[in-house]
C-alpha cells in the first residue's frame, strides 16, 4: 500500500508521519509540503518528499496509486495573517489534497464543533470544509473517476495536547487549564476533554489499517453517513 500526508510538520502530523512509517504497513509514503519533515527512516518504507506550495496543489501530478490520504493541516487566524488566507489553508489546501491523492480511504483532521452554519468564522470554516467533502464522496460510486472520495474519516478532536514547533499562546494556556479540570469530563462532556495529539494520529492510522472495526460512527446528519462520512470524536480517540 502507498499512503500520501499532508501537515507532517505540525503537531498532529509529525507525529503520524512517525506511526505510518513504524507501521511498516506502506511500501511508500509520499509527504507534501513546503518544508521536509523530521522522521526516523525505515528500510521498509520508502518516503518520499513532494515540495510544494499549498497554493500549488492543483497542479501537483502524482504518479503513484495512493490508498490513504491523511490531512492533518491546520492554522490560525493570527498565524495566517487574515480570514482569506486561513481559508485557503484550512479548507482550499485540504479539498485539493483530497482530490490530488483520489484515495480509496481520506482521513481528515477537523476540528470539535464544525458547523458550515455556525456563527462563529472558525466553526462555520471547518464545517464547510467537511461538507465540501462529504458531497464529493458521492463520486465514491466509481472509483476510477476523476476526484473520487471512496471513504472519508473525519477527525473532531477537542483542544490538542502537546508540543507544537510554534507557540501559541492562547492554546498554552488552555492546556493548563483544562489539564486541571480534565477529570470532570465525563459522560457526555468527555466530547470536550482535552486530547493528546498523539492519540488522534494512533487513531488515524488505527482505522486506515482496520476499515472492518470501525470506531462508532458519530454523525447526526443522514445524509453525511449515507455517503460514507465517518466522524470521529474524543471518546473514540482517547
Amino acid at each position: 500500500m502507498n499512503a500520501a500526508i499532508i501537515g507532517a510538520t505540525g503537531l498532529i502530523g509529525r507525529l503520524l508521519l512517525q506511526k505510518l512509517i513504524d507501521s511498516a504497513a506502506y511500501n511508500k509514503i509520499l509527504v507534501f509540503g513546503r518544508r521536509e519533515a523530521t522522521f526516523a527512516a525505515s528500510l521498509a518504507t520508502e518516503v518520499i518528499f513532494i515540495s510544494c506550495q499549498l497554493s500549488q496543489l492543483p497542479t501537483v501530478t502524482v504518479g503513484e496509486k495512493i490508498d490513504h490520504a491523511f490531512c492533518c493541516l491546520g492554522t490560525t487566524i493570527k498565524q495566517a495573517g487574515s480570514q482569506q488566507a486561513f481559508i485557503a489553508v484550512d479548507k482550499t489546501a485540504v479539498i485539493d489534497f483530497v482530490q490530488l491523492c483520489h484515495a480509496s480511504t481520506n482521513l481528515v483532521v477537523t476540528a470539535l464543533g464544525a458547523d458550515a452554519q455556525s456563527s462563529t468564522f472558525y466553526n462555520r470554516i471547518k464545517g464547510e470544509t467537511e461538507l465540501a467533502l462529504a458531497l464529493a464522496s458521492t463520486l465514491a460510486t466509481n472509483e476510477q473517476a476523476k476526484g473520487a472520495i471512496a471513504k472519508l474519516i473525519l477527525f473532531q478532536p477537542s483542544l490538542l495536547l502537546g508540543e507544537r514547533s510554534q507557540h501559541r499562546p492562547l492554546e498554552s494556556l488552555g492546556q493548563s487549564v483544562f489539564n486541571l479540570v480534565s477529570p470532570l469530563f465525563i459522560g457526555p462532556l468527555k466530547r470536550y476533554q482535552p486530547i493528546s495529539a498523539n492519540s488522534v494520529a494512533s487513531a488515524m492510522l488505527t482505522m486506515a489499517l482496520n476499515p472492518k472495526k470501525l470506531y462508532p460512527v458519530n454523525s447526526t446528519n443522514s445524509t453525511m453517513a449515507e455517503r460514507q462520512v465517518i466522524r470521529v470524536h474524543n471518546e473514540t480517540m482517547l
